[in-house]
């Protein structure tokens, strides 16, 4: 079965940024809706994202009980939606 298609939504993100330069973010907020709290970071990579084609940070976060992927390009934070 085909994944479905998915679209860009941008968040609002508290996170906390450390002496070292790394960030952990700690709640995921939703404009129309709800506030999510972040109950673990998994780890950070770099990708490229396939709007802009630069390289971004993509967190793998734990959120409810399931993991999921959290994106930060050029300081605006994003999650993939399913449409």
């Amino acid at each position: 079965m085909p994944d479905r298609a998915r679209r860009k939504q941008y968040v609002e993100v508290i996170a906390t940024h450390h002496i070292d330069g790394s960030v952990r973010p700690q709640q995921i907020i939703f404009a129309q809706g709800p506030i999510y709290d972040v109950e673990d970071v998994k780890g950070v990579t770099k990708v490229k994202t396939t709007s802009t084609l630069e390289i971004a940070n993509r967190y793998s976060v734990v959120v409810t009980g399931k993991e999921t992927y959290l994106y930060e390009d050029c300081g605006k934070w994003f999650v993939l939606m399913k449409s």
